[in-house]
């Protein structure tokens, strides 16, 4: 008999198997779904393919939970299709978009935001950086995303205020 326990795969894990899913065997078409998706209005079957593979033993088992849970990994899901290329393990999110010259007022917002609104600063930073071509950790949003209302959120939001000030200190000594 095999006692051997099952460790469930950390953040950094699931996140860089649904960027290579959706960079490597997605159809064009199921990729432009899932950066059209909104999360209040989860229609994309390619979400709910992600989801039953990807996700399934990590989402809770109570429905209230569950769909709290999905409408979120819909925002990480649909920031990965965003950023399909520019997913880079190790690149810091604030570092990311420091060297992309977000404003710091749009920063600000993004580290203010919360719920839906941290759902939404979330797509618009995204967007952002992909239309910049900026390489980023995209497990690092995915944390943003779901620290929200959780005890570590101030420590998440900190370590990504002070990679992009440190950034944006370093480029600005760069340019004096």
């Amino acid at each position: 008999m095999n006692d051997q326990i099952t460790e469930a795969p950390t953040l950094r894990v699931i996140v860089n198997r649904i960027a290579d899913l959706i960079a490597r065997r997605l159809q064009p078409g199921d990729v432009a779904s899932l950066r059209r998706l909104k999360p209040d209005d989860i229609d994309s079957p390619a979400f709910w393919r992600i989801t039953a593979v990807e996700l399934e033993h990590t989402l809770a088992t109570s429905a209230a939970l569950r769909d709290r849970e999905e409408l979120r990994w819909a925002a990480i899901i649909q920031a990965l299709a965003m950023l399909d290329g520019f997913h880079a393990p190790g690149r810091k999110l604030g570092r990311a978009l420091a060297e992309a010259d977000l404003s710091e007022q749009r920063f600000l917002k993004l580290l203010r935001a919360q719920d839906r609104g941290l759902l939404d600063a979330v797509r618009t930073v995204t967007h952002y950086l992909s239309t910049r071509a900026v390489p980023v950790d995209c497990h690092e949003i995915a944390l943003l995303i779901l620290s929200d209302g959780r005890s570590d959120e101030d420590s998440v939001r900190r370590s990504i205020a002070r990679d992009f000030y440190s950034a944006k200190s370093r480029s600005a000594q760069e340019d004096a």
